[in-house]
């Protein structure tokens, strides 16, 4: 029953597509018969018609073209132009005679044409002639011309009387080449004549070029008059002849238009004959297609029963296929193809919703994964059980420095090894060591791993690996170069601070003692005569006090607690001044150079320190090259990394280099490579306290074998911004002078200090009263109002200071001048005492001059009446 079903479908699509094959046959057989008698309808016509039109186009256009080249011969401007010329108007007028020739029809339409072609080419061959007997008169005209101009330019020359006669006459023979009448030209030449036949024979004659230019140009036969009054004869014959040219191919244009007239009625006749031709073939396919339309619609019919039903299928279909997988299938009654489809459809519809279902679900995750992938910061990899790779973002490329082009899915881990870098490719553990590959990549499948690899750039990349369930194992990669350099540099920084506090409290401690030393040596090599063995002994252990005093001063430098003394500062002027200083530091062997490009800049630094710090720098160079070599001195502008400009100092030689173990290491204090007893290990540690103290930075760049680079950033300062650094102290010094027993009360906690200093004072000339301790000073100054000047500690060891004291007397006893001292550094001053800026202390130690200069300066002011506190 089903098998006979499907049948009768079939048979019912068979009978309605062989009604409309049949009908399409029929109708295309009619429609060929029709399309064939048309052809030989358009066959005839183009035979008989289109030649007949295509000829008088033809002919017209190239009548036209004759007639427009024609004045083309007057203005030819020599004889070969006008021999081309002639020649192609010639050809043209060969060629239009010979398209009139095979036109057989123009002796009815045109009758006159061949006699208007006869008259056109006799009348272009005088014309023809004539430009050739203008243009040789042309050439004569030009020599008359020429030889004119030339007499007049040498009678211009000259300003006699005769010769301006000869201008004249000349001049008027000039003028006649420009004339244009004959009537004119003819009594020019009259004048001319009759002014050659008054002028004086022997003057003219003087000149017998002259003479013979005017005798050929105006007297003798063919002269310029007569060649120019036949120029001008041609000219007007010439302009007739081509009005002539012109009337004839207005009448030939005439002739034409007639024939084409004639071929135009022909075309429109056999137009109209294949016009019929195709009305009737239309009416025939009009009602064929009537037919047709009939069988169409009667296979419509015995069809859309059909198609009804699949139209519904394939709705449905469609929208499942946008997305719709609720739709519901149609309602069919027919138990045929289209019903068991229908039915096949819902089972398929079930089935779309749960892989739908399942699709979205994996695009979500894929998305997820995909989006986290990319956006991570650190590359990423997998790889499968047998090594081979499987998936990786772009940071991974990137950070390892692959090449993306050559990476592909299941490159084995050899291949990608091989496209590392040569440094890259050994694994370092955490604690430095080098890992075997082989067990590292078995590894790497069991259990997680974290290692590191180098790069040739400096760039340290971390691995961290973790093996996947089903064998295989991911790995990160971080690129660690920028951490571990800032936890190098926070070690470095950490371990500076450091010492410099610990450099500083010592320098601290020692300037205490020294200044106590150092006073009391000096006491002693007062009292002792010059002839006194032991005044031999007290110098040099003075002489070792004042190392000892310069070494604390260069730990004070490295910590940046050292008294500076700024100004403004050229660098490249202060440099220029040390050169015989350096040159004779480091001897005839090293060649030094300077390339100093900051000429104008002002830095704010102690000249005094600069200068010992450019000369630490140096014998530093030329102590690493002992058989010589250069040392370079170099400036310019340059910015910080801060946007800052200031100065780039660059100390550069060609020396042994420092090996790269030791570069963290030399600005520590004492830290040195040259033997025991040759170098303190101070100078560069003093060098790098300076320029940080200074607001500068110090860098330093070294090879084994290729020399040393040390630079020096120092800020450029702006004048205007800048106040007087040394203060009050800028005033001119005064010359120290002994005491006259002034009264000077002696403030000082540390005892051994208090009775150098009192000892000091009483041999310097003073009356000095000591005591320990701010109370005991205030109770001095009470009890005793003849103490001039007060000469105090800052740090007393108590809870009240000197500069307590200060504030004190400044304010009970405005007559007393205070004098202070201290061996703490300034920056500590200020911030442990809240010292001011332009507050001048006398550093510890100090030596007898400096203590007797300061209090020598104090007590001028108190007698000049002025209040001057240190």
């Amino acid at each position: 029953m089903l098998n006979s079903l499907r049948m009768r479908v079939r048979t019912r699509l068979m009978l309605a597509f062989f009604f409309l094959i049949f009908a399409t046959l029929t109708l295309a057989t009619v429609s060929w018969t029709i399309l064939q008698d048309a052809n030989r309808a358009l066959t005839a016509f183009q035979a008989d018609a289109l030649p007949d039109i295509s000829r008088s186009l033809e002919l017209a256009e190239r009548t036209s073209n004759l007639a427009a080249a024609a004045p083309y011969l007057t203005n030819a401007a020599s004889a070969s132009t006008l021999r081309s010329e002639s020649e192609d108007l010639q050809e043209r007028t060969r060629l239009v005679l010979a398209l009139a020739d095979s036109i057989p029809e123009l002796e009815k339409t045109a009758p006159r044409l061949q006699q208007l072609l006869t008259q056109l080419e006799q009348t272009v061959t005088r014309l023809v002639e004539l430009t050739n007997q203008r243009l040789f008169l042309r050439e004569d005209l030009l020599q008359f011309e020429y030889d004119i101009d030339s007499l007049v330019a040498s009678a211009q020359k000259l300003n006699e009387a005769e010769d301006s006669e000869i201008l004249r006459m000349a001049e008027r023979m000039q003028l006649s080449t420009k004339l244009n009448s004959i009537a004119e030209l003819a009594r020019l030449n009259q004048r001319v004549r009759m002014q050659y036949l008054q002028m004086d024979p022997v003057m003219l004659g003087q000149n017998q070029e002259w003479q013979r230019i005017i005798e050929h140009a105006a007297i003798d036969p063919g002269n310029l008059f007569e060649l120019k009054r036949t120029e001008l004869i041609l000219e007007q014959q010439g302009r007739f002849l081509l009005s002539t040219t012109r009337a004839i191919a207005d009448q030939l244009s005439i002739e034409v238009g007639a024939f084409v007239a004639s071929a135009e009625a022909l075309a429109n006749s056999r137009s109209a004959e294949v016009n019929d031709q195709l009305a009737q073939g239309l009416t025939r396919i009009a009602l064929l297609t009537a037919l047709c339309v009939i069988v169409a619609i009667a296979g419509i019919v015995i069809v859309g029963r059909l198609s009804k039903n699949l139209a519904s299928v394939t709705s449905l279909m469609t929208r499942l296929s946008r997305g719709d997988r609720y739709a519901s299938p149609p309602q069919v009654k027919e138990n045929d193809e289209i019903g068991e489809l229908v039915t096949a459809f819902g089972v398929f519809q079930r089935n779309v919703q749960e892989i739908k279902e399942i699709g979205d679900s994996l695009r979500q995750q894929t998305k997820l994964l995909e989006t986290v992938f990319s956006s991570l910061n650190d590359g990423l990899s997998v790889f499968d059980k047998h090594d081979r790779l499987r998936a990786w973002n772009p940071q991974y490329a990137s950070m390892l420095k692959l090449p993306v082009s050559e990476l592909q899915t299941g490159m084995s881990m050899e291949a990608i090894t091989k496209l590392l870098p040569e440094a890259a490719q050994d694994s370092w553990s955490l604690k430095g060591g080098v890992l075997d590959r082989d067990e590292l990549r078995v590894q790497r499948q069991q259990t997680a791993q974290r290692f590191e690899r180098r790069f040739e750039d400096g760039r340290i990349v971390e691995f961290r690996s973790s093996p996947l369930p089903e064998g295989g194992f991911v790995t990160l990669y971080s690129d660690l170069t920028e951490r571990k350099e800032i936890e190098s540099q926070l070690r470095q920084s950490q371990k500076m601070e450091v010492l410099g506090q610990l450099t500083g409290g010592v320098a601290h401690d020692f300037n205490n003692l020294l200044a106590a030393v150092i006073g009391n040596l000096q006491l002693v090599e007062m009292r002792l005569g010059k002839g006194d063995r032991a005044r031999g002994a007290a110098e040099r252990a003075l002489t070792a006090a004042e190392r000892g005093e310069q070494l604390t001063q260069r730990l004070l430098a490295f910590s940046r607690k050292q008294r500076l003394e700024p100004e403004l500062t050229i660098i490249d002027e202060l440099i220029e001044g040390m050169r015989d200083l350096l040159e004779y530091s480091v001897g005839s062997k090293i060649d030094i150079q300077l390339d100093l490009q900051a000429a104008d800049a002002l830095s704010l630094l102690d000249p005094g320190q600069m200068e010992n710090s450019l000369l630490n720098l140096a014998i530093n160079s030329a102590s690493a090259m002992p058989d010589g070599g250069k040392l370079i001195l170099r400036t310019a502008m340059q910015k910080s990394p801060q946007g800052d400009s200031g100065v780039q100092l660059e100390v550069v030689d060609t020396g042994s280099g420092i090996a790269p173990e030791y570069l963290p290491r030399v600005f520590e204090p004492f830290f040195t490579t040259k033997k025991v007893g040759e170098g303190s290990g101070l100078g560069l540690s003093m060098v790098y306290g300076f320029v940080k103290q200074s607001h500068g930075e110090l860098q330093i760049d070294s090879k084994v074998g290729g020399g040393t680079t040390i630079s020096i950033w120092m800020p450029i300062a702006d004048p205007l911004d800048i106040e007087d650094p040394n203060g009050q102290n800028s005033e001119p010094k005064l010359t120290p002078e002994q005491g006259h027993g002034e009264r000077i009360l002696v403030v000082e906690d540390d005892p051994q200090v208090r009775a150098m200093v009192t000892d000091m004072l009483m041999a310097l000339g003073f009356s000095p009263t000591p005591c320990a301790d701010y109370d005991a000073a205030i109770e001095s100054l009470e009890t005793d109002l003849s103490i001039q000047l007060v000469f105090t500690d800052i740090n007393l060891g108590e809870r009240r200071t000197g500069i307590d004291l200060m504030h004190q007397i400044n304010k009970n006893w405005l007559h007393t001048a205070v004098v202070l001292t201290s061996g703490l550094p300034p920056d500590q001053l200020t911030q442990s005492f809240g010292l001011g800026s332009t507050q001048s202390v006398l550093a510890k130690p100090y030596s007898r001059e400096a203590l007797l200069g300061r209090l020598s300066q104090a007590l001028a002011h108190i007698r000049n009446g002025e209040k001057n506190d240190d």
